[in-house]
């Protein structure tokens, strides 16, 4: 066989699974079961956390996550069927990047609390 050989399939958007992808609001919590992580995926090689929200398999939701999330779900050995809260905080933190040109800048985040078991 070779690559040839093969039927070429079309895929529009790798993402677009059909569930609703949610952006964090301060002070808006999503509390939900994992159904799945996709994990390194994207240009910054994120994790996608798929949700059963409130724990409804009919109530599905996905976000992306940061290394603040990812390093809770870690730490405290979170994976599919645990129950994961998330939320977005008025807290800010901040960061320097160097730039390509050997300047630096300062960036702001929000901080995220994140519970799970």
């Amino acid at each position: 066989m070779s690559f040839d050989d093969f039927e070429e399939t079309k895929v529009e958007n790798d993402y677009d699974d059909g569930v609703e992808e949610i952006k964090f609001e301060v002070d808006e919590p999503v509390v939900g079961v994992i159904v799945d992580i996709d994990r390194d995926v994207g240009p910054n090689e994120n994790d996608v956390i798929h949700l059963a929200r409130g724990g409804d398999l009919g109530d599905r939701v996905k976000f992306w996550s940061n290394g603040q999330i990812r390093r809770v779900i870690e730490k405290k050995g979170l994976s599919n069927g645990s129950w994961l809260a998330v939320k977005k905080t008025d807290e800010m933190r901040s960061y320097e990047v160097e730039n390509d040109d050997g300047t630096t800048e300062e960036r702001e985040y929000h901080v995220f609390d994140v519970r799970g078991e």
